[in-house]
Formats: C-alpha cells, sequence, structure tokens
C-alpha cells in the first residue's frame, strides 16, 4: 500500500529532500545527482509531480500531496569543500528509501547523522596532499630528493589553507597563495643546493591545488543540458586555474629578481 501524506507532513518531508540535496552539493557532488536524488526520494515518499531544480548555490523542489497541496522549498547552498564518503552515504539512503520502504522519519534521522560526521583531520588533508604531490614529481620524471621535496612543499601548502580557512580565505585567496609557495620555495632551494629537478618539483606541488572536479563537474552539467551548472562550475574551474598561474608567475618573477634572473 503507498504511504498517504498528510498535508501536516508535507513541509517536514521538503525539509529531509533538502537536507539530502544540500549535504550532495556541498561535498562536491554533481547537480544532476541533487535533483535525480530529491525526486526519486520524494515519489518514494508519496509525494506527487516532485520537480527539483539545482544550482551550485541553491536548491529548488516543487511538490504536491496527494490532497492536492503544493508546497515549494527554497534551500541556500554554501560550498563546503569535497567529502565524497558523505555523498555516497546520501546515495545509499535514497536506495533504502526507494528500495526498501524506509520512512521520511527515518532518512531524515540518518540524514541529520551524516550532517555531524566529523570531517578528516585537517593532517590527514596535508599527509594526503604531500603523497599527491610526491607521486607527480615522480611522474614527470623528479628524482626521489624531487619528490620528497614536492612532498614537503604540498604538505607545508595545505596547512597554510587551513590556517587561512580560519580567517574565512580558504578559497581562492588560499589557492593564490599556495601556488605562490610551491613555486617559490622549489626555485629558492635549486638556488642554494643547484640538485632540483625544478620543473618536476613544482608542477608535483600545484597538481593538488588544480580544480579537477570542478571541470570535472563543469563537463558532466553541460553533456546532461544543465548549461547553468556547466558555466558555473566552469567559470569556477577557469578562474582557480588563472590564480594558480598568477601565483606560479609572481613566486617564479620574485626569486628571479631576488637572484638576479639566475
Amino acid at each position: 500500500m503507498e504511504p498517504v501524506i498528510q498535508g501536516e507532513e508535507t513541509e517536514s518531508i521538503l525539509e529531509t529532500l533538502q537536507l539530502a540535496g544540500r549535504l550532495i552539493m556541498e561535498n562536491g557532488g554533481e547537480t544532476y545527482r541533487v535533483e535525480e536524488t530529491v525526486c526519486r526520494m520524494g515519489h518514494a515518499f508519496g509525494l506527487e509531480n516532485v520537480e527539483s531544480f539545482a544550482v551550485p548555490s541553491g536548491l529548488f523542489i516543487s511538490c504536491k500531496t496527494r490532497m492536492g497541496e503544493v508546497k515549494t522549498g527554497i534551500q541556500r547552498v554554501y560550498r563546503g569543500g569535497t567529502n565524497l564518503e558523505r555523498v555516497d552515504e546520501v546515495n545509499r539512503i535514497s536506495r533504502r528509501v526507494e528500495h526498501e520502504g524506509m520512512t521520511w522519519q527515518e532518512a531524515q534521522k540518518e540524514l541529520a547523522a551524516i550532517q555531524r560526521m566529523k570531517q578528516r583531520s585537517w593532517l590527514f588533508h596535508m599527509i594526503a596532499s604531500g603523497i599527491c604531490a610526491a607521486g607527480f614529481a615522480a611522474m614527470f620524471g623528479g628524482r626521489l630528493v624531487d619528490a620528497f621535496v614536492a612532498c614537503a612543499v604540498s604538505f607545508l601548502v595545505e596547512g597554510m589553507s587551513g590556517v587561512l580557512g580560519r580567517f574565512h580565505m580558504r578559497s581562492f585567496a588560499a589557492v593564490l597563495a599556495g601556488s605562490f609557495a610551491s613555486t617559490l620555495i622549489p626555485m629558492t632551494l635549486q638556488y642554494f643546493t643547484g640538485v632540483l629537478l625544478t620543473d618536476a618539483v613544482i608542477a608535483g606541488a600545484l597538481m593538488p591545488l588544480l580544480p579537477g572536479l570542478s571541470m570535472t563537474n563543469a563537463v558532466q552539467d553541460t553533456m546532461r543540458g544543465d548549461i547553468v551548472s556547466g558555466v558555473s562550475h566552469f567559470s569556477q574551474a577557469v578562474l582557480t586555474a588563472s590564480l594558480i598561474a598568477v601565483g606560479a608567475l609572481c613566486g617564479t618573477y620574485l626569486i628571479r629578481m631576488v637572484t638576479g634572473g639566475v
């Protein structure tokens, strides 16, 4: 027997759908995934004519109950970073709602638990970034010493990003400062030691800063016909890449100006 939604339950169900969509959006999920998840969960909860429209900064949901009542919800979304574990957990709940008959009360409780999930420590991010940079430095032809320096530089840059985040400057300011440091430090070490392949070290240190997820989402959204989200993600990716280039050029110019072009 299909569930019958009373009028007073509709707003609570909308809040559950908004929470599910916001969790996906804030943690790096694609906009099409948000819309599909919201619609599937809404229909499973017994709503009719469920419509969802998501953009990187907001989520709009409209639905109708079997009593003919129309409700609309608007949810402002603030990008919180990338945590695909949370996205996967929301998808798991969505599948349970659709195939196992999970109620909206149970779903809301589990979504709230996902929202309270502790983020991985910043030290974990620093270590992961360092390992990533070391691997790319080796891939670009660097030796063991180059991989080690790239790892150390990326480790420090990620730590600096965390410090800037405490002052609400983690996004573009952190990218600009990080690319500047990722260029200046290896070139300075090369000037004093002469043992580094600076191209490999700098390339490796810059790789964790690149906007790969934004560009991937931009291509996916555009290919699916979601032009608004595609252009938004593409603009973010291009701006981030431009800031990386500016920071790297500034670091290169500074070290060459100080060392007389050596």
